[in-house]
């Protein structure tokens, strides 16, 4: 669906919920319109969302204000990605449709949770590249003493997979290592400040970042007597 703004003002309490995602999608270029349409979004979905992430938060053995949580970064989400595609739905009832797609979302924000004790994500001027294994610790698992320490434990390994590599290459598959998830690329603020520091072009830095994937893989492959 293409949407085409008029001039006169738009009821966003009539417009279909898809269509308040269409509006949404469009918040650089019509920012007004797209915070009108998430405000009616967000009221129209927010206690099926409260609810579930509730339900879900509650078997998991978390609180009534961590669910509340949860289903703000469900809506986080929703502004800053927009993803629902209706075509890709076998149900008819948009609403149903929605709902749905939205009790994915806060089931994986319970789980970012889980791991990470906030399912909140940093502003993309924030993220950073990661130099060491440090700041691989510190972006994976923030401040807690503990998992950082087992964290830490579970990495001397690729620490010493990682001897001999230039600084570039470790510099490149850390990032990559802290940033790639579900097979998603990493940030786009986060490639462009890699391209910026290391003075490479991307098709170069997929190199760096093969070569070391190789290095590291041949180490590890070789403890484990498969080389």
């Amino acid at each position: 669906m293409k949407i085409e703004l008029k001039q006169e003002d738009i009821d966003f309490d009539v417009l279909t919920s898809d269509e308040l995602i269409e509006y949404i999608s469009f918040k650089n270029e019509f920012p007004s319109e797209a915070e009108k349409a998430f405000i009616v979004f967000c009221n129209r979905f927010q206690q099926d969302v409260i609810k579930t992430a509730e339900i879900y938060s509650n078997k998991y053995g978390h609180s009534e204000v961590i669910a509340l949580d949860i289903a703000n970064c469900t809506f986080a989400k929703v502004w800053k990605y927009h993803s629902f595609d209706k075509s890709k739905s076998k149900i008819k009832d948009i609403d149903k449709a929605i709902k749905i797609w939205l009790h994915a979302i806060v089931f994986n924000e319970l789980m970012k949770y889980g791991v990470k004790d906030t399912c909140s994500e940093p502003e993309e001027d924030d993220l950073s590249i990661v130099e060491n294994l440090d700041d691989l610790v510190s972006l994976t698992v923030g401040e807690d003493s503990e998992k950082r320490k087992d964290l830490k434990i579970r990495l001397e390994i690729i620490e010493r997979a990682m001897l001999g590599l230039s600084e570039k290459h470790k510099i490149i598959y850390l990032t990559y290592k802290a940033y790639e998830n579900n097979g998603k690329n990493i940030p786009r603020i986060v490639g462009k400040k890699l391209r910026e520091k290391l003075n490479l072009v991307q098709s170069s830095i997929q190199v760096y970042k093969k070569e070391a994937t190789d290095h590291i893989n041949n180490y590890l492959n070789s403890l484990n007597g498969n080389r």
